[in-house]
């Protein structure tokens, strides 16, 4: 794509007209390759260079002005994916002093000193863009309205139709439904789910939000009122994003949300959430992308080192009489843990869909090399088959990306939490934290790790079904438990893409807010019903510890606090304002009424001991 794209450049060079190639000087040319790598389209200033029909007046840019405009759009390209533009059939993008037409729309000015109505821009499906550079403010709405028509129109595009202009272009029916239905209310987009740190960092940057449309022009036709809004969100990102996490009743909001579902199904070519985050704090997703490849050569790297450490396979251990050779499938278990663990920095990353599928499928076929080594030279036990089966599916459960699912529960932290950021920090965390058995807990992996007290578990080994507020039900085996700490930890089959929560940095102190949420047991202990809703969040404070080591004994947690639960709410995480994992709720004092939990020492110790 690339080096076609430089073609593309350097062939556009040679046909531009004498008087303006003599103009450019090398910092534009320059410029000029730096736009072409980043989106995959080519910089034109001529009328010459473009196809088909456009406006009647096109008048070029100065050699200044070029140079200006060339500036502006590569900083603003760098929030949309490397390559983005070319993926979605844009391979050319003319920007010029005015763009003027002897006929007018309803919604264009007239101009006298030019002699007719006054444009901003147009996409074609021949595959170009057109933009008036009229002034430095102006520029990168117009470029971000008209990247909305060809993005969007990527994910459904028809051959068989003709070219479209910007202000004529074919409006689906369906989709305009959708979008109607979001702003009547009827149909209303889900909540972003943002991590609460950015989310923090994004509220501390956010300015004016978008209560209803963008402007009057909005109001021509269904798909520019959301190429308005893709400009209005791709310009103030910090604001529209966490909008749409925190303040969903707004028009605005949802208007945002159905941009951003037109952009996820356009797939990787287009901007997603966690890249539209990185460019609103100001970070590098492609950094991020980056790292992710070197974390797949890194993990690969260590999965040949144990078991083809020459180049040729090797197995270690051996057969034991009862069948089986248990050093090989600890080493298959440690491929899929290598798997996991790349699935846990995938979203972090900015990992696309298609790394994530890359990474799944050169781990599977080690392991597919590994077991047709192994199959040619000696028996496999059906466990041993089983073992590289089980690594398989977790390789793929955890680097797979699910669709978000309807979660009513969200509402409650709504209620319950006035404060924007923190009610967003804890909106992100909410559909981590589960129900199994008898008891509460929080999933702390994308492929299903529940943290949940020990009295919840009770064993090694127990069986239990684990519910999460938008309905996905898993089995679920207890692997790890701790009868002194009263903790436990709870393995799911067949998780992958799931909500996770993260333990905070440091431990609570005293007097520090936190928000628990649990879930109320539906009968008391002798057996009466109670009436009471799953989910439940309440909020209170850290009231100080129990004295000795914050590491002990914890059948009465050391760590106090006052946020009021139910019978069934043991194994309920506390959160502080950021939404990281501070305290686990695990009993209560009969006779102070005080409520305790698990202490964040505890936990971390318990974690560092079974993971």
């Amino acid at each position: 794509m690339l080096a076609r794209a430089l073609f593309g450049l350097f062939a556009a060079t040679a046909v531009t007209a004498a008087g303006a190639a003599a103009d450019e000087s090398p910092a534009l040319a320059a410029l000029e390759c730096d736009f072409t790598a980043r989106t995959g389209a080519t910089l034109v200033f001529e009328r010459a260079d473009l196809p088909g029909r456009w406006y009647d007046d096109m008048p070029a840019l100065t050699a200044a002005r070029r140079l200006a405009a060339t500036r502006i759009l590569l900083a603003e390209a760098g929030k949309y994916p490397v390559g983005c533009l070319g993926r979605v059939g844009v391979t050319r993008l003319g920007v010029f002093d005015a763009l003027v037409n002897q006929t007018g729309d309803g919604f264009r000015p007239f101009d006298d000193a030019r002699g007719g109505y006054v444009y901003f821009g147009m996409w074609r499906r021949a595959g170009a863009i057109v933009a008036a550079y009229y002034t430095d403010g102006q520029l990168p709405l117009t470029f971000h309205h008209e990247v909305f028509h060809a993005v969007d129109d990527a994910s459904r595009f028809d051959e068989d139709d003709e070219d479209d202009e910007d202000d004529e272009d074919d409006e689906d029916d369906e989709d305009d439904e959708r979008f109607g239905d979001a702003l009547a209310g009827d149909d209303r987009y889900p909540a972003l789910a943002i991590d609460g740190a950015d989310l923090a960092a994004l509220a501390a940057r956010k300015g004016d939000l978008l209560e209803r449309a963008v402007g009057d022009y909005a109001g021509k036709s269904a798909g520019e009122d959301q190429a308005e809004t893709a400009r209005w969100l791709m310009s103030h990102l910090a604001t529209g994003l966490w909008q749409a996490t925190v303040r969903l009743e707004l028009p605005g909001s949802q208007r945002i949300l159905h941009v951003l579902a037109q952009y996820a199904a356009a797939g990787d070519d287009a901007p997603g959430v966690v890249s539209l985050v990185e460019a609103a704090l100001g970070r590098d997703p492609e950094r991020g992308r980056r790292a992710f490849a070197t974390a797949v050569d890194v993990g690969v790297k260590v999965v040949l080192e144990r078991i083809a450490p020459d180049g040729r396979f090797v197995v270690w251990g051996r057969a034991s009489t009862g069948g089986g050779n248990s050093t090989l499938r600890v080493d298959l278990a440690r491929i899929g843990v290598v798997g996991a663990r790349l699935g846990e920095l995938a979203p972090g990353l900015c990992a696309s869909v298609g790394a994530r599928d890359a990474a799944a499928a050169r781990l599977v076929d080690v392991l597919d090399r590994y077991q047709a080594y192994i199959a040619a030279r000696w028996s496999i036990s059906d466990g041993t088959v089983q073992v590289f089966a089980d690594a398989r599916a977790r390789v793929q459960d955890a680097l797979a990306v699910v669709p978000p699912r309807a979660n009513r529960y969200l509402a409650k932290v709504d209620a319950e939490l006035v404060d924007p950021t923190w009610r967003a920090a804890i909106r992100a965390v909410q559909p981590a934290t589960v129900k199994l058995g008898g008891g509460s807990g929080v999933n702390l992996a994308p492929t299903g790790l529940i943290l949940t007290a020990g009295h919840v578990v009770d064993r090694v080994g127990a069986r239990l079904t684990v519910r999460f507020p938008d309905g996905r039900e898993y089995q679920g085996v207890a692997t790890a438990f701790d009868d002194e700490l009263d903790l436990g930890l709870v393995r799911l089959t067949g998780g992958r893409g799931l909500p996770v929560a993260r333990m905070a940095a440091a431990a609570p102190k005293r007097g520090d807010d936190v928000v628990v949420i649990g879930q109320p047991g539906t009968r008391t202990p002798d057996g009466a019903a109670t009436g009471y809703q799953p989910w439940q969040v309440s909020v209170g404070t850290i009231r100080g510890f129990r004295a000795g080591d914050r590491t002990g004994a914890q059948h009465l947690g050391r760590a106090k606090h006052d946020a009021w639960t139910y019978w069934g709410h043991s194994g309920s995480p506390l959160f502080d304002r950021a939404g990281a994992i501070v305290a686990l709720h695990n009993s209560w004092d009969a006779r102070t009424a005080m409520r305790h939990a698990v202490t964040w020492e505890a936990i971390v110790e318990f974690l560092d001991a079974n993971r």
